[in-house]
């Protein structure tokens, strides 16, 4: 079955097996706001780059904790519905909040409150979307809940365009506190059309009984983000001793963690402080400097599909390792760009290549990592290792948020740029020494599938 348009949806009555459309008003406002976050900073309440790295810094401080958090009390108490719409409830909440910010005080306070609820809705309702179907339609129908937020996020980040287009910044930056506003009521529309229309699942999964191999091959559409908040998360790690051994992690996948915290400490470093050098520096407008993001995300969610194809042809290894490498030379190419004899027209088309090249990368990368994880986890361990990794990941946006914000601020955009280079090489030396092909079975033993 196919995706709904809205307007059919709303004349279906909106049926059961599509209650995850309440999602996606949750989903246009997470991507007409992913740049706008950043750029209210330096525009609206006149900060600094240090402060974006901060801000972005606090949201992940309290999202990481905090989706485990809310993934372990959900399994605990057996319930789902109700932290879903708390998420749903306290993002459209603190998007209005960061909207009415007059002092960068309030703008974290808000963005810790988006940060720790918001984080409520990825390990949560993607497990009751698998709750919901009988287990031969997981793949389908989590696919499809997947492009509900791909779409979602595409049609946001749109949306702010053409907002910004419209209406451009004015001295107190009220279309970008209108867009806020905005994005605010879509976050209350999805509490409405959640709390009208989702049910609380019946019977209930525990998470190391979903199979990641099976679940992997529906694309993600999990977009880049400025902050650790993902659309889709399966995994958590639970909250207990017996969990965090080291000897449930083989060697070579502890090993590929590091590679991981590295690459994304690097992707960070660059990302948070982007919004800003293309505003600042390069000199773009505000709906401009979304168009760029838009590139990234549309290239991505248009590559998903076809990355677990390239993965299963190549291997993981090769497959990260190109889109490594062409990482290390689209970050700087930021602003070599800016040295070409170009009009601000021509820079802006080569910034968009750049940032769908960024794109492209991104789905290789993502699908690539879930299906290296998968691999080299022990086989009645493999929940708990793709939940160290999002945490890894989520550890590696607050350390890179700071660093690129901080960077940027006291050494400038080209030593940040060259510096998140550096940190993808450093991941790339350790990818070589790494037997990330390796299959790790119940008793320890890594047995080489390839090399």
């Amino acid at each position: 079955m196919g995706l709904q348009s809205p307007v059919d949806m709303a004349k279906d009555g909106l049926k059961d097996e599509h209650w995850y459309y309440s999602f996606l008003p949750y989903n246009i406002s997470g991507g007409s706001t992913n740049a706008l976050i950043p750029l209210f900073i330096t525009e609206g309440l006149k900060g600094t780059v240090a402060q974006v790295g901060i801000v972005s810094a606090a949201t992940s401080l309290a999202s990481v904790p905090a989706g485990i958090m809310w993934g372990n009390l959900s399994d605990t108490s057996k319930r789902r519905v109700p932290f879903v719409l708390a998420g749903f409830l306290g993002v459209a909440f603190s998007l209005i909040l960061m909207g009415l910010s007059q002092s960068i005080s309030e703008y974290y306070i808000a963005n810790f409150i988006f940060g720790f609820l918001g984080a409520a809705i990825a390990p949560v309702g993607t497990v009751m979307v698998l709750e919901c179907f009988r287990k031969d339609e997981w793949p389908k129908r989590l696919g499809d809940f997947s492009k509900v937020g791909g779409i979602g996020w595409v049609i946001g980040l749109l949306l702010g365009t053409l907002w910004l287009m419209a209406f451009p910044s004015d001295a107190d930056a009220n279309p970008m506190r209108a867009l806020f506003i905005l994005a605010g009521a879509l976050g209350f529309l999805s509490v409405f059309l959640g709390w009208r229309y989702m049910k609380e699942p019946v019977e209930k999964l525990s998470r190391h009984q979903l199979p990641p191999m099976e679940l992997l091959r529906s694309p993600s559409y999990l977009m880049e983000k400025l902050r650790f908040m993902p659309q889709r998360l399966l995994y958590v790690v639970e909250m207990s001793q017996k969990n965090l051994y080291l000897r449930n992690f083989p060697t070579n996948l502890r090993r590929y963690y590091a590679v991981v915290f590295l690459a994304f400490t690097g992707f960070l470093c660059f990302y948070v402080a982007l919004p800003t050098y293309l505003a600042r520096t390069v000199g773009m407008s505000s709906a401009e400097v979304f168009a760029v993001y838009l590139a990234s995300s549309f290239v991505s969610a248009l590559l998903y599909s076809r990355a677990g194809g390239l993965v299963e042809r190549f291997g993981g290894r090769k497959v990260q390792t190109f889109a490594f490498g062409l990482r290390v030379l689209i970050f700087p190419s930021f602003f070599l760009v800016t040295l070409l004899p170009l009009d601000l027209g021509g820079i802006f088309v080569l910034m968009c290549i750049l940032s769908g090249l960024a794109g492209m990368c991104w789905a290789l990368l993502a699908v690539a990592g879930d299906a290296l994880v998968a691999k080299m986890s022990y086989r009645s361990f493999r929940s708990q290792s793709m939940g160290m990794y999002s945490s890894v990941r989520g550890v590696s946006t607050i350390i890179g948020s700071l660093f690129g914000g901080l960077v940027a601020q006291y050494f400038g955009y080209v030593a940040l740029f060259l510096l998140s280079s550096l940190f993808i090489i450093c991941a790339l030396v350790l990818l070589f020494s790494t037997n990330v092909e390796g299959v790790a079975d119940d008793l320890g033993t890594d047995v080489c599938l390839e090399q």
